[in-house]
């Protein structure tokens, strides 16, 4: 780990490139774990405007920033009311049982109709940062939700739901399709409203209910959704870069300005050959 690897973070509603932040996160850990915000924000502030442009009208903003960051990296619950985004870490080398328990969430999140960061994380130095006690385990806004198991999508949704997002699991969803997260009567350019991360899955969703879910994605490059099965159609409609698409054993590249279409109850999987955006529309 270098002082100039670049980290891709959100600073309010945009996404900005930061010098140095994982080192100076890995460098605060064990000192500064449990310290007041304040404190946590205004070194890391101090820090990382040595080697990063933070204007003085900003760095309020980059304080909150960088301390859901530190929260984020040692394992400590971040607020719900002082945190608009809601980030979902997958824990978990890449097993069977790791791949499970990322597709759950990303179903718990389009029945739902949340838009997330999911970031799964693979590289073993880095879940040993964590303290969990196994793998795979699931981490929602900082907070260690489970560890060495892969709990149901229902069970997500549950949790989701008690930690301040979405409706508790068993409201109904039957009602008319409402268009959410983009704003109406203007033109978009829908590979420009979802923003792509290092390592991580972003999702915007547009509309769900029990018969139709639309939701936009951002994979970065490996990143993508393991073999299970849809109750209902799927079309993958690819946005930017280029996906590698696996129906029943078929294996197809899909190209920006593509489409696939992924039938109901058959086993499919999509991986990032390249940072790819897709759009996915599926009829129940």
């Amino acid at each position: 780990m270098t002082d100039t690897e670049v980290s891709q973070i959100k600073i309010g509603k945009h996404t900005t490139g930061i010098v140095g932040l994982r080192k100076a996160l890995e460098h605060m850990a064990g000192e500064y774990a449990g310290q007041p915000d304040d404190a946590v924000a205004e070194l890391l502030v101090k820090r990382l405007s040595t080697v990063n442009f933070i204007p003085d009208n900003a760095q309020a903003k980059y304080g909150h920033a960088f301390v859901r960051e530190f929260k984020n990296f040692i394992g400590q619950p971040v607020d719900v009311e002082n945190c608009s985004d809601l980030v979902i870490k997958v824990l978990g080398a890449g097993c069977v049982v790791c791949n499970s328990l990322e597709n759950e969430v990303m179903e718990a999140l389009t029945d739902m109709g949340l838009a997330a960061e999911v970031e799964h994380v693979r590289d073993a130095v880095q879940i040993s940062q964590y303290k969990v006690k196994g793998t795979p385990a699931l981490l929602i806004n900082g907070k260690v939700m489970s560890t060495g198991t892969a709990p149901s999508k229902n069970q997500i949704k549950k949790w989701l739901a008690e930690t301040g997002w979405g409706r508790p699991t068993g409201e109904s969803m039957d009602k008319p399709v409402f268009i959410k997260n983009i704003a109406f009567s203007g033109v978009h350019n829908l590979a420009e409203l979802v923003d792509y991360e290092a390592g991580r899955v972003v999702s915007r969703t547009f509309a769900q209910n029990a018969s139709l879910s639309m939701t936009l994605f951002a994979f970065d490059k490996g990143e993508g959704v393991s073999t299970h099965t849809a109750p209902g159609d799927a079309m993958l409609q690819v946005l930017d870069g280029e996906a590698s698409v696996n129906i029943d054993g078929q294996e197809m590249t899909v190209q920006a300005g593509q489409v696939v279409v992924m039938p109901a109850n058959v086993p499919h999987s999509v991986t990032g050959v390249v940072r790819f955006k897709m759009l996915l529309t599926v009829v129940k």
